[in-house]
């Protein structure tokens, strides 16, 4: 069933601006992103079927495309914080569409299988030592994440996981962490895609 857009996910232009003098995110571009997003959603699958996991089709508009959307900065743009909010519905909304593609084309079993290797590949991160999980900056004065504070979120993820402390998916979308470098610091890169797809997979389990 295609989920129904209208009732979550704003349609473009339907965002609240920032002063003259303020800036915000640049309103054509989140327009764009928020007309493929509704088209998506109200549109017929894509002819060829789902791809053999979900979101993997660089032609359509996926969560993960919503996920990692930059808007350029714009005086007068929309608020941040209205749009943040936007696409956490429209990344809901595309997981589900995307989870009932791959169930309609593939089954239950596959979809349980998908899931346990993604949940697999993230506890591989997440059981490594505190301090240890990520790879440090790859230059000694180059700046990173605070490795002390990612290793909290990092256990609070673990914990949700074993069935212990509730984590939604939006502590791990607007989490930011203090900067640190050397031995104090993880690489951003590394730990950015480790989220993605922690992301990818809470969306999934509800």
């Amino acid at each position: 069933m295609t989920p129904e857009p209208s009732a979550e996910v704003p349609p473009p232009g339907r965002f609240p601006r920032c002063g003259a003098a303020q800036w915000g995110y640049a309103a054509d571009q989140v327009d764009a992103l928020l007309a493929a997003v509704h088209a998506r959603l109200a549109g017929p699958p894509p002819a060829g079927g789902p791809a053999a996991t979900p979101a993997r089709d660089p032609a359509e508009v996926g969560s993960r495309h919503v996920r990692t959307a930059v808007f350029d900065r714009a005086r007068g743009g929309y608020r941040p914080g209205a749009v943040d909010e936007a696409l956490d519905a429209a990344e809901d909304a595309l997981a589900a569409l995307e989870r009932d593609l791959f169930l309609g084309a593939h089954g239950a079993e596959a979809w349980h299988q998908y899931l346990d290797g993604l949940a697999a590949l993230l506890r591989g991160r997440l059981e490594r030592p505190r301090t240890r999980r990520f790879r440090r900056p790859s230059r000694a004065r180059a700046r990173g994440y605070s490795a002390a504070h990612v290793d909290v979120l990092c256990e609070r993820l673990a914990e949700h996981l074993e069935g212990g402390e509730t984590l939604e998916p939006s502590a791990l979308r607007r989490a930011v962490f203090p900067s640190a470098h050397g031995e104090r610091g993880y690489e951003e890169q590394q730990v950015d895609a480790f989220l993605d797809r922690a992301v990818e997979l809470l969306l999934a389990l509800r």
